[in-house]
């Protein structure tokens, strides 16, 4: 009987995946610029501060008139929605102790891998590997589908296509005390499901980043 031979990539093929290449690459150079625009916003708040101190030593501003301008200004920022790139360093994800204890074969068929729902930005290792897509609208989140469940998740068992390599964030977080996940954890009772959010917004990522802790680490919205 005959070897089966793969079928070989056609020029569109491979032209489709240039243009895929050359698409992020690009993408990776606009948010490295965008980073360092906000360095340099970051300095030249610096400035203002300095500046502003100024004025007060030397008479010019009153402390009372600056601190109402203040909190007015504080006020507009903070309702202000800002899109920031996010993308963790978190060393590397395939070394020994980076997964938490828990046995996720066992518990899917409870859970329906709820944790898949939830949002977080990759690191840097994810990105270089090309395996886990991320949102182009909120760079670099992970991407999520119109059913609000990552785009790697299978929608009949819930399993992780991607398991192999699936993200940092994904390996280190543990749901077992998590009340978005489970209710009773120890006697298999998932948490009430929530209704799906679909995809996000364009550049609202800011707005869960808000309750994320340090780099990498959960938040009340993230894995």
């Amino acid at each position: 009987m005959p070897e089966s031979v793969e079928p070989r990539p056609t020029e569109n093929d491979i032209r489709a995946d240039d243009l895929r290449d050359d698409l992020e690459r690009g993408l990776r150079f606009t948010h490295v610029m965008l980073a360092v625009v906000q360095e340099q916003g970051n300095e030249a708040v610096a400035y203002a501060q300095a500046l502003l101190e100024m004025l007060v030593m030397k008479g010019i501003l009153g402390q009372e008139e600056v601190g109402e301008a203040l909190e007015r200004a504080r006020q507009v920022v903070a309702d202000a929605l800002m899109p920031r790139v996010r993308l963790a360093d978190m060393g590397d994800k395939y070394a020994d102790g980076q997964s938490a204890p828990v046995d996720c074969a066992s518990l899917i068929t409870y859970c329906r891998g709820r944790c898949c729902t939830l949002t977080f930005f990759l690191t840097r290792q994810d990105l270089d590997e090309g395996v886990a897509r991320w949102d182009y609208g909120n760079p670099y989140w992970i991407r999520r589908g119109a059913d609000g469940y990552c785009v790697h998740s299978d929608p009949e068992g819930r399993a992780c296509t991607i398991y192999q390599s699936r993200p940092h964030a994904c390996r280190r977080f543990d749901c077992r005390n998590d009340q978005r996940i489970w209710a009773d954890f120890n006697r298999r009772i998932p948490a009430p499901e929530e209704p799906p959010t679909g995809v996000a917004s364009i550049a609202l990522a800011e707005m869960s980043l808000r309750a994320y802790g340090e780099a990498g680490e959960p938040g009340a919205d993230e894995v």
